[in-house]
């Protein structure tokens, strides 16, 4: 740093004295009156001016470095998934040639995950990542986020969320409320159900409290008598060994896995009734407005490109999850075709009479999603 100060006032100084020296003795030499004159000064003209370009580069090339933005990210799901986020903090820092510095924490490091939104609203928390699943009891069109076999395959999902532009109507709805900036939204992991006892049919959950949100919550109550309700991260394992909760939601094989729930839950529930959750990134509006273009842009694509990384990662690592379960003592069970059908048909039944009255943007989505299905030919 010292060489580089000092370099910078040698240059400094050089390009000064140049200009001292060279500007009274252009002022103090008489008119050329030759052609040869003219051609001369000319020469030394373009001389000084190539020299005094190359100081003032020499100048920038040692100049104070940009400022680093320095920021602080919370996800709302356990330490063990920080690589995800940390992964996109390196994208950032790297395509921002290291101006945007983003600080990991996992869910209650800084706040509870159902603070995080206001959090980053006011800017106590710069960035966040959950899902609008989270907070459907606020902003109701992320109920739709918990329907459960509402799509066969992770494309169908990709082609709503991104073509059909339900993803656009769900930041439009998250902003409007909370007044953050939402990123971007990103496929990750699967949704499926364990339980503390065997599960073979919908009738077997009739009494089981389960980790569950609604819509979800609501269609198994009334097919099967179940009850639900929602804890943090951290408190899933020791509710699930201590009787308080016979079931949960937490992502796939691979995140439940993860989470060591197979170590207390010992049934896991094929199939998966969420080909994908689709989960977003926001920002602090205010510190959204004080980025330059690109620095949005790089922001928005690191979306997209991490994404990618969650989505391979869950995909490589569910199917080797569910063996480690298994060699865990986990059961697999199995839903039957006429299960998931009748939960199918409720999910249709609840987004047609209860989603879409809860909002004109529900109602909307609701019209996209009943396309979206007949495009696939789900639906007549």
């Amino acid at each position: 740093m010292k060489g580089r100060r000092f370099l910078t006032a040698v240059v400094g100084i050089s390009l000064m004295l140049m200009l001292a020296v060279a500007l009274p003795l252009l002022s103090a030499c008489p008119a050329p009156t030759t052609t040869e004159e003219v051609e001369q000064l000319q020469a030394d003209l373009a001389a000084a001016n190539a020299t005094i370009a190359d100081l003032e580069a020499q100048l920038a090339a040692v100049g104070v470095e940009p400022e680093v933005l320095e920021l602080r990210m919370q996800h709302s799901w356990g330490a063990a998934e920080n690589h995800f986020f940390e992964q996109y903090a390196d994208i950032v820092r790297e395509m921002t040639g290291g101006q945007i510095d983003i600080a990991v924490f996992s869910d209650g490091e800084l706040v509870s995950w159902d603070e995080l939104s206001d959090a980053v609203a006011a800017g106590t928390v710069d960035i966040g990542h959950t899902h609008p699943d989270y907070y459907e009891m606020v902003v109701p069109e992320g109920y739709l986020e918990s329907a459960p076999y509402l799509w066969q395959t992770l494309d169908e999902e990709m082609a709503v969320i991104y073509e059909f532009g339900v993803g656009d109507l769900y930041a439009e709805a998250l902003e409007e409320v909370y007044g953050y900036h939402v990123i971007g939204f990103q496929p990750d992991d699967y949704g499926a159900l364990m339980f503390t006892k065997e599960i073979n049919s919908i009738a077997d959950m009739e009494g089981c409290v389960i980790q569950l949100l609604d819509p979800y919550a609501s269609i198994l109550a009334e097919l099967a008598g179940s009850s639900a309700t929602y804890l943090g991260p951290e408190e899933i394992y020791t509710s699930l060994a201590l009787g308080v909760l016979d079931g949960v939601e937490y992502g796939g094989a691979k995140a439940m896995g993860d989470m060591g729930f197979h170590e207390v839950a010992k049934y896991f529930v094929l199939p998966r009734h969420q080909q994908s959750w689709f989960p977003f990134y926001f920002i602090n509006a205010d510190t959204w407005d004080s980025l330059t273009a690109d620095q949005q842009a790089i922001l928005e694509q690191a979306v997209y490109a991490n994404g990618i990384y969650m989505r391979a990662f869950y995909a490589e690592g569910e199917a080797s999850s569910l063996a480690m379960m298994v060699d865990a003592g986990v059961t697999v069970c199995y839903l039957p075709d006429e299960d998931v059908e009748a939960i199918f048909q409720k999910t249709l039944e609840w987004l047609e009479e209860d989603y879409a009255a809860m909002s004109p943007r529900c109602a909307e989505i609701t019209e996209r999603v009943f396309e979206a299905l007949r495009v696939f030919g789900r639906i007549d």
